[in-house]
Parts: structure tokens; sequence; C-alpha cells
């Protein structure tokens, strides 16, 4: 008769604990890397955002001293209208014709931001606040736009069909004297007048997209900064 053999409960007990322990072990490392792949991947991604943003800040900060600039010369061509002689006239009226006739369009670089958010790997990103503010973008630098598709518009369909209308060429402008018989004509007419208050209008509301978006520009810097290893 065959003697019974005593099952080594504790060596199989060791060798599954050991298995399961590898199997954990192997599941944690896999977890860790993946993680880790994660955290390089948002840091690349930061940096992308933070270069971005750098850039954008100063495209909007410029454009806005060139807002102010347009807006401080079509006020003084209104203190022209008043009598104030204190000021060269040719280059403020030279001036005011290039703005209301020109369509200025702020371009930002919002490729690394765009590519994010249509990923849906936005969520990667640890700081919840960045998350807030880059979601906030579009609609904050999206005031900016519409302020300037319509400034464009009122350009493009009443500014210089009225210009084109009037004969108020820059180039006659460029060649008269600040005297010129030109000059006076423009400093004399009601509708023209109109035209620059309606401009100024247009940057002083722009003026105030334009602070907003530089103010959302800079927290968003601040946050990738604090996020960025």
């Amino acid at each position: 008769m065959t003697k019974h053999q005593e099952i080594p409960w504790k060596r199989i007990s060791v060798e599954a604990a050991t298995i399961i322990a590898s199997i954990l072990l192997a599941f944690a490392i896999d977890a860790w890397w993946q993680d880790r792949q994660i955290r390089v991947e948002e840091q690349e991604i930061l940096a992308g955002l933070h270069t971005e943003f750098i850039a954008n800040h100063e495209v909007l900060t410029r454009n806005l001293s060139s807002n102010l600039q347009a807006m401080q010369s079509l006020q003084d061509f209104l203190s022209l209208i008043e009598g104030d002689q204190s000021q060269d006239t040719k280059a403020i009226v030279l001036a005011v014709l290039t703005d209301m006739g020109g369509p200025y369009t702020t371009d930002l670089g919002n490729g690394t931001l765009n590519a994010l958010l249509s990923s849906g790997r936005l969520e990667n990103l640890t700081n919840k606040r960045l998350r807030a503010l880059l979601t906030a973008w579009e609609g904050v630098i999206g005031d900016v736009w519409d302020d300037e598709a319509n400034s464009l518009k009122v350009v493009l369909e009443i500014f210089v069909p009225y210009f084109v209308q009037e004969h108020y060429w820059l180039r006659e402008i460029e060649r008269s004297s600040g005297d010129s018989s030109a000059i006076r004509r423009l400093l004399a007419d009601e509708t023209f007048r109109h035209l620059v208050t309606i401009r100024i209008d247009y940057k002083d509301h722009l003026t105030g997209e334009f602070k907003q978006a530089i103010a959302a520009a800079e927290h968003i810097i601040a946050e990738l900064e604090d996020s960025i290893e």
C-alpha cells in the first residue's frame, strides 16, 4: 500500500505568494511607467504652451500699443477741428486716414492649444486652474477677433467708400502742405468728423478687449510657470 504523502502547503503558499507579488509588481511598474510617460508628455505640452502664450502676450501688447496710438491720433484730429494748432496737422491727418482705411487683425499662434483641445488631452494637465483658464481662452480672444471683424466691416462698407466718394487720398495729403486745401476741406467735413468719433468708439472698446486678453494670457503664463518642473 502506497504511503500517503503530505502536501507541502507552506512551499506552495510561498510560491503562490511570490507569483502574485511578481504580477502585482509588474502591474505597478507598468502603471508607474505609464504615469511617468504622461507626466513627461505633460511637461512637453506645458513648455509648448508657455512658448506660445509668451509670443501671444507680446503680439497682444504690441497691438494694444498700436491701438492706443491710433486712438490718440483720432482724438488729436478732433482737437485740430476745435482749433488746436500745437501739433503737426499733416502728420495727424495722415495717421487718421491710414488708421481708418486699414484692416488690422490680431494673428496669434494657438497651434499647441488647439491640438491639445482637439485631442482631448487637456485633462492630462494636473493643474485644474490652468485647465479652466485654457478652456476660457477661446472666448477671451474671440472677443478681440469679433471686435476686429466688426471694425473691418465698418472700414470696408463705410469708411473706404466715403474716402473714395470725397477723394480723400493719402497720396494727395502726403504731397500737400499742412495748410493745403485738401486738409482744410477734410477738417471742415462734418461727416468725416462723425466717422472719426465712430472709429474712436470702436478703438476704445477694442482697447478693453485687448486688456482683458492680455490679463488672461498673463494668468495662463503664471500657471504654466508654476506647473513646469
